[in-house]
């Protein structure tokens, strides 16, 4: 009996032999997709060491500055005269027949006539020091400041019974920080030197400082001359108290930020320093130039005279973490490229790379970023990022050479590897460009990629080549 005949199995292009190509193709980019997605958890965890080390230093530079001085707020200086105001008043009283008697009293209500300077004239000399604690460094400073004043004191409204008392007219000042003055402050008030002592707790918060003014009347012209001496970090800023303000400061500092509401009107920033001038007049402000403490509440009017406060910010520049805190928003940028050429490689080469390969070039790509930080605590920022991607780069690019059995592809990755890290520090530097660096950069990688793959045949494509081993495809 003659056996059956069994037909051969046809595999032409939509057989089983494409299927499985498909698949291979497809399971191979899912498995890219899902690591790229996986080394999210090691790239958030560098970003957890970030924001660890911001806050340590953040403790560090506040402990520095709890011990130097902290920010420093000049308020004032503000004229202030006493007054009295006599009231009478009658009462009645009834005897045991009911009889009415009248009699007629007087008594006497206190305030506070409040007056700012008609111009205000401040120059200062800011002198910057770096303190340290451990490896965190922070700027402070010591400063001069010579302020000259101008008062015209005009009682408000028209009260005859008020009567002002001139002769006890005082001059308050405050400081954000009053411990630390470097040195008693120096006055002169009409030509005659005046003792500056603690003020009366009534006249104002945050004028803590107080010194005789007396007057002969009212309209008189008087100047008040004042130099200080105190220290604080961070920011020096000034209250603009008179009707006409100009303030000068200059420093040694090249780095300076200008604070406040209003800019300098003329600033120079060189390397040896900076020299910034300020100009404000009356308009624009929401608070008086002169007050009565019966009618108006001193602390909010001087809280609107500290909101309108300019000054300078004496800042360490923290290239490091800055820096590291942007390049790590670029990590999946990173690692989208760099599998991208390893499976273009795979595609044109005939090579298989396995998964495992791919994680460990990924997990080298994050440790990019941690070394970066760990580095810019000690070193400059820029020569972190250059050793930190030259190490990085070394190390990927001799372990690629093991299963890319070719110099030229090793070559191919490290050269892209490296041009992208500093094509990347361009973008990191060029804040302001860092957009349309970016954005050109990845029409350029995609024009390359469409580029490389535009003789593919993908339905055609055979992931079964020898793998990165070095091992042939299994013989039948």
């Amino acid at each position: 009996m003659t056996a059956p005949v069994v037909p051969p199995v046809i595999t032409g292009a939509s057989g089983p032999t494409t299927a499985a190509r498909r698949r291979a193709v497809f399971f191979k980019i899912a498995g890219i997709v899902l690591l790229i997605a996986a080394l999210h958890v090691p790239l958030a965890m560098t970003e957890g060491v970030l924001r660890e080390r911001q806050a340590y230093r953040g403790e560090a530079v506040e402990n520095i500055a709890a011990t130097w001085g902290g920010r420093q707020l000049v308020t004032g200086p503000v004229l202030v005269v006493p007054w009295t105001q006599t009231h009478t008043r009658v009462r009645e009283s009834r005897d045991g027949e009911g009889k009415v008697t009248r009699a007629t009293e007087t008594y006497e209500t206190s305030g506070q006539l409040f007056f700012l300077p008609e111009e205000m004239k401040v120059a200062g000399e800011v002198s910057p020091e770096i303190r340290y604690r451990g490896i965190h460094e922070a700027v402070v400073y010591a400063a001069t400041l010579a302020v000259e004043c101008r008062f015209r004191a005009v009682p408000v409204g028209n009260e005859p019974s008020v009567t002002p008392q001139w002769n006890k007219a005082r001059l308050v000042f405050g400081l954000a920080d009053l411990r630390r003055l470097r040195a008693a402050p120096l006055a002169r008030w009409n030509e005659t030197e005046v003792t500056v002592e603690a003020a009366p707790e009534n006249l104002g918060a945050g004028l803590g400082l107080a010194m005789a003014a007396p007057l002969r009347g009212s309209g008189e012209d008087s100047r008040l001359v004042l130099q200080l001496a105190l220290q604080g970090s961070e920011r020096l800023e000034i209250a603009p108290a008179g009707r006409q303000t100009e303030v000068e400061l200059k420093s040694a500092w090249a780095e300076p930020s200008f604070t406040g509401l209003v800019l300098p009107a003329v600033r120079t920033v060189t390397a040896e320093g900076f020299v910034a001038a300020w100009s404000q007049g009356p308009f624009g402000r929401d608070y008086p130039a002169t007050w009565n403490s019966r009618n108006a509440e001193t602390g909010e009017i001087l809280k609107k005279l500290n909101a309108g406060a300019f000054g300078v910010a004496l800042q360490m520049p923290v290239d490091g973490y800055r820096l590291s805190e942007r390049a790590q928003k670029y990590g999946v940028l990173f690692f989208v490229l760099v599998f991208a050429v390893f499976f273009l490689f795979e595609l044109t080469a005939g090579l298989r790379i396995h998964p495992l390969q791919y994680a460990m070039v990924g997990a080298a790509l994050c440790l990019f970023f941690l070394g970066f930080l760990a580095l810019a605590e000690f070193i400059s920022a820029g020569l972190a990022y250059a050793v930190a991607a030259a190490a990085c780069t070394a190390m990927i690019s001799l372990y690629a050479l093991s299963f890319l059995r070719s110099g030229r592809r090793t070559l191919a990755i490290g050269g892209g590897l490296a041009a992208t890290y500093a094509y990347l520090y361009f973008v990191l530097r060029s804040q302001d460009y860092a957009l349309l660096a970016g954005t050109l950069a990845l029409f350029a990688v995609l024009a390359l990629v469409m580029f490389c793959t535009r003789r593919v045949r993908w339905y055609a494509v055979d992931l079964s080549a020898p793998d990165a081993s070095g091992e042939g495809r299994a013989q039948p």
